[in-house]
């Protein structure tokens, strides 16, 4: 019979993004392997741990939502124990009766807004890429511009430091007296 389960496992924060992704791909592998459907896999990224575990104050948090039978829940939660970068791992039923029709369009409701989340990053790197595009020649100009000014400020105020400078005042208050 199958049932729908969330499993939330931390991963320890010393790992490569790389190898967090393999481990991932991993169990999210057991499951289909076992004739499991996966709905969803959220990587939560690296939290601080409310308690120290295993002398670990961060860890990262994943959340794999999915469809199988009780005898998939039982082979992973038996991989978790046996690797040593999982740190803590809980999963729970969420139902007892799964439609799998209503599953069919969920899965493709999570893909759908993993395509917009990835479209909508996409586009915010490009904008960014073309407002540093756009502000690095200005900034040649402002930079080059400035220049003359500068120039012309500091003689300024080279003069006005040479008009009013303490020595020639007291010079001059020597001269009055």
């Amino acid at each position: 019979m199958l049932r729908r389960y969330e499993t939330i496992f931390i991963v320890r924060a010393d790992l490569q993004s790389d190898e967090t992704g393999s481990l991932i791909d991993r169990y999210a592998g057991i499951i289909e392997g076992m004739d499991g459907t996966i709905i969803e896999v959220e990587n939560w990224g690296k939290r601080r741990l409310a308690y120290p575990i295993e002398k670990k104050r961060e860890g990262v948090y994943v959340r794999i939502d999915f469809v199988a039978q009780d005898k998939v829940v039982t082979e992973v939660e038996r991989n978790f124990r046996i690797d040593e970068s999982i740190l803590r791992f809980q999963t729970v039923k969420l139902s007892d009766k799964v439609d799998m029709e209503a599953i069919e369009r969920e899965i493709a409701d999570a893909r759908k807004r993993e395509e917009d989340q990835k479209k909508e990053e996409t586009r915010k790197r490009e904008e960014e890429q073309k407002e540093e595009a756009i502000s690095e020649p200005a900034r040649e100009e402002v930079g080059a511009s400035e220049d003359p000014d500068s120039q012309d400020a500091k003689a300024d105020d080279e003069k006005g430091a040479q008009e009013t400078s303490p020595v020639e005042t007291d010079e001059e208050r020597a001269k009055e007296e």
